[in-house]
């Protein structure tokens, strides 16, 4: 079986947290780190270029990346906060495009695999939504972009797009938007649910087990393409 080191970036997360026990289930070595540490964790802070910098320069070879770091904000766009949508662009966007130069360079050597979540959102806009769903967007620019710059490196570059996850990141979208209606949150959560084909939200392990087979030699010829995990979503 392949093995080999991954870092999960934002491991304290629903999804980056699944992200660890999935390379770990495969006997990989794997390495956290989050803004708020737990566990064993590294301190990061995204938005910190030369922060990134050090992190994946003091890793020594690594296999593959995760970038599972990410925040969210509901707002309508005529009452935009652009102090809250720089934050959303710094954490989804230019975080990952720091996490993407800095491996870059450290797998530079030996090649590797990057996977970077993105979001059903970002491959089709959400209402209140437009701070998120353009960084995520962004997002999958970005990752055909330098998958195609790094292919001669033989670093295969892909993104994922969950749907709805039951994540503490949903639970808080929720939480706003039975705010903004005037709901209850359990209201909320079940018309969540009932989105899309499959009519549920997926678990965060669902949408780890697909970025940790994405670094795998399963997926080698694989690279510069959006894989959506959402259970139907896209479908409706």
């Amino acid at each position: 079986m392949q093995t080999g080191r991954a870092a999960v970036i934002g491991a304290s997360g629903g999804i980056g947290a699944s992200c660890m026990l999935a390379f770990t289930a495969l006997g990989w070595e794997t390495i956290g780190a989050d803004i708020v540490p737990d566990g064993g964790l590294i301190a990061l802070d995204v938005t910190d270029g030369e922060a990134m910098e050090a992190f994946a320069a003091g890793l020594g070879q690594v296999d593959a990346m995760v970038y599972a770091a990410g925040t969210v904000a509901t707002m309508p766009i005529a009452k935009t906060d652009f102090a809250v949508w720089r934050r959303v662009m710094a954490v989804n966007l230019d975080g990952a495009a720091h996490a993407a130069s800095a491996f870059a360079k450290a797998m530079a050597r030996t090649g590797g695999a990057m996977v970077f979540v993105s979001s059903a959102a970002g491959l089709r806009g959400e209402s209140n939504a437009s701070a998120y769903s353009a960084s995520k967007a962004g997002l999958i620019g970005m990752v055909e972009s330098i998958a195609a710059e790094l292919v001669p490196k033989d670093i295969r570059v892909n993104a994922v797009a969950p749907g709805n996850v039951d994540t503490p990141m949903l639970r808080e979208v929720a939480r706003g938007i039975a705010v903004a209606e005037g709901r209850e949150v359990t209201e909320v959560w079940e018309r969540l649910a009932r989105t899309g084909a499959a009519n549920r939200i997926l678990t965060p392990a669902e949408v780890a087990r697909v970025c940790a087979s994405l670094c795998t030699d399963a997926f080698s010829g694989v690279t510069g393409t959006t894989i959506p995990v959402d259970a139907g979503y896209l479908l409706t």
